[in-house]
């Protein structure tokens, strides 16, 4: 269940939501907008609370989080539209603030190195990504177009990349400069796109499902040099790549999270989580110390990092919603 709200300072947010793509839009690898640079949105990080918005379901004041150094957990919560905020502390945290502007049936999550929230808004037809500066509530920048987006990554090199797929169920791989919504490079893959992720060299990780084959690709600078990994996977979602070079993806169908060491085709540890729905995304601090993983049950579940054979994951979280997306803050 979600948990009430706790502090003694209220903030007044004003909601504008965000105008959807309308229209047409502009062929996958055509320019963005126009070309133009994205315009900042809403108050940017001029916000000293994260996830000042009210919920919709507890309307009670937030806490104030004055350091960037505290840690959060981000939830997707489909069925409110809003993305739930928890203290990263332990587990069984109240829910200390949400964010719903600009959020539209939201799928995958991340957050990049300055710990700036990116959703992938998954609705049909509307897809796109907006990202929030930490402490706000409103986004400072979409990436468009996207009939349904999945995930987004901003990478390490200044370069965002949009994965999810288009009005003919092709996946798709966008990439953008970091802000600016002009589409700068694109790769066809698979009918589905979901979870991406960059390892140290920056080269990129991309789960798929295709006719024949669920699996990973693998793509150098500006996605290029298209390099199918060759591993079967049921359904592949979730998606990191730790500091080894250990690839980690989440089988959605099977309920399980698989290890590949580099080069590997076949998983060297598997853990099943059974009973909470279909796994979803995954999400690991810098530390790499703690690996967390969604379900569409409601449930995020923790785990200590690096993964065993005799790993037993904790229920963490749960929610009234379908959690497929998680991030949490550096």
């Amino acid at each position: 269940m979600t948990r009430g709200f706790t502090g003694a300072l209220c903030l007044s947010v004003a909601f504008t939501m965000l105008a959807g793509c309308g229209g047409s839009q502009p062929p996958i690898g055509a320019p963005g907008v126009g070309g133009q640079a994205a315009s900042p949105q809403g108050d940017a990080a001029s916000t000293p609370l994260p996830g000042g918005a009210v919920s919709r379901r507890v309307p009670r004041p937030l806490p104030r989080y004055p350091r960037r150094s505290d840690a959060l957990l981000y939830v997707a919560d489909d069925s409110s539209g809003a993305i739930d905020i928890f203290p990263l502390k332990k587990p069984n945290q109240r829910q200390i603030g949400s964010i719903s502007n600009g959020v539209n049936d939201p799928w995958g999550l991340s957050v990049d190195s300055n710990n700036s929230l990116y959703v992938a808004n998954g609705g049909y037809g509307t897809g796109n990504v907006t990202v929030y500066p930490y402490g706000s509530t409103s986004p400072s920048i979409t990436y468009s177009p996207m009939y349904r987006a999945l995930y987004a990554l901003a990478d390490s090199t200044g370069h965002v990349f949009v994965s999810g797929y288009n009005h003919h169920r092709k996946g798709h791989v966008l990439e953008f400069n970091a802000g600016r919504n002009y589409v700068i490079a694109h790769q066809q893959l698979g009918f589905e796109t979901d979870g991406m992720a960059e390892d140290g060299q920056g080269n990129l990780y991309v789960a798929y499902r295709g006719k024949t084959s669920n699996s990973i690709a693998e793509f150098g600078p500006d996605l290029t040099n298209k390099r199918l990994l060759g591993m079967t996977i049921d359904q592949p979602q979730g998606l990191l790549v730790d500091s080894a070079g250990n690839i980690i993806v989440v089988e959605s169908a099977a309920d399980r999270i698989d290890v590949f060491p580099p080069g590997a085709t076949t998983p060297s540890v598997t853990v099943t989580i059974s009973g909470i729905d279909n796994l979803g995304e995954l999400a690991m601090q810098n530390s790499e110390t703690t690996l967390w993983v969604s379900s569409e049950g409601g449930f995020v579940y923790s785990m200590p990092y690096p993964l065993t054979p005799s790993t037993v994951p904790t229920k963490y979280e749960k929610i009234d919603g379908e959690p497929n997306g998680i991030a949490v803050s550096r």
